[in-house]
């Protein structure tokens, strides 16, 4: 079944269903890791790992580079002071 799939459509699926869910899969197990034993080197990298196959972090980074915030050089619009 899976070689009958043309080769977009499975790079679509790799990115689109098994990314996110290694993503999911990594925060859980560095989640579990730190109830045990508390945070460690191989815990922080489980939480990279999911963080970067997360779609809702991308705007949290927009955010923290300085978008919308006055003298940081990143926003795109004048921001108001009120």
């Amino acid at each position: 079944m899976w070689a009958l799939l043309s080769t977009r459509l499975r790079t679509w699926l790799l990115f689109a269903i098994l990314v996110p869910l290694t993503g999911v899969a990594a925060r859980a197990v560095a989640r579990r890791l730190e109830r045990r034993h508390g945070p460690t080197r191989l815990t922080r990298a489980l939480n990279t790992v999911g963080n970067a196959a997360s779609r809702r972090d991308r705007g949290d980074r927009r955010r923290d580079e300085g978008y919308g915030r006055p003298g940081s050089g990143g926003s795109r619009r004048p921001v108001t002071t009120g």
